[in-house]
């Protein structure tokens, strides 16, 4: 046998150990992976700089806002330190506008006593219309009911300060001296 020729039997051997066709990889396949891959990664890069975008606008919106937030705070830690001081105020203003309006009952109530003891009857009915008008208008929360009480001691002074010199100069002493000692309780 030469090296031209060969054997009989070899040709079918040769047909059943043929190897099957290599596979090749569809070219429609491999573009739609490369595709959704491509896909998915412009979605991942879409979504990061979204994230990124959502922070830097977060944070310009969150700093200036933090720091109005902080001075606001800071404002109104201020005013609540104004507002209690002015509600001390208040306080004292009522009660010196109190001791104000009893100050000037005890000095028209000294004005009428001289009045009654120079037997001035016009200006005996003068201080006696003064106080009558502060009385009405005076209001003191601590004693509710000492302004009744004030005029019912005067009304006994208008009683007696035409017929009773004497007794209407004692009712007025009273009168004067209730006064004097609302003055200390208001202090």
């Amino acid at each position: 046998m030469t090296l031209d020729e060969k054997p009989q039997g070899s040709e079918s051997t040769k047909a059943t150990e043929t190897k099957p066709p290599l596979k090749t990889p569809d070219k429609n396949s491999t573009k739609k992976q490369s595709g959704v891959k491509k896909i998915f990664r412009q979605i991942g890069f879409g979504f990061l700089f979204f994230l990124l975008g959502a922070l830097v606008v977060g944070l310009a919106l969150y700093l200036p806002a933090n720091s109005k937030l902080r001075n606001a705070e800071a404002e109104l830690e201020r005013l609540y330190q104004i507002e209690s001081t002015y509600e001390e105020l208040v306080v004292d203003h009522e009660r010196v506008s109190i001791q104000r309006s009893v100050y000037k009952i005890l000095a028209n109530a000294s004005q009428m006593h001289v009045a009654i003891v120079n037997n001035d009857t016009d200006r005996i009915s003068q201080y006696l219309q003064y106080i009558e008008d502060d009385l009405a208008s005076l209001s003191i929360p601590d004693f509710p009911d000492l302004p009744t009480s004030l005029q019912d001691q005067l009304s006994k002074v208008a009683e007696k300060r035409t017929n009773d010199k004497t007794g209407a100069l004692e009712a007025l002493r009273v009168f004067e001296n209730d006064l004097l000692l609302l003055i200390d309780n208001l202090e």
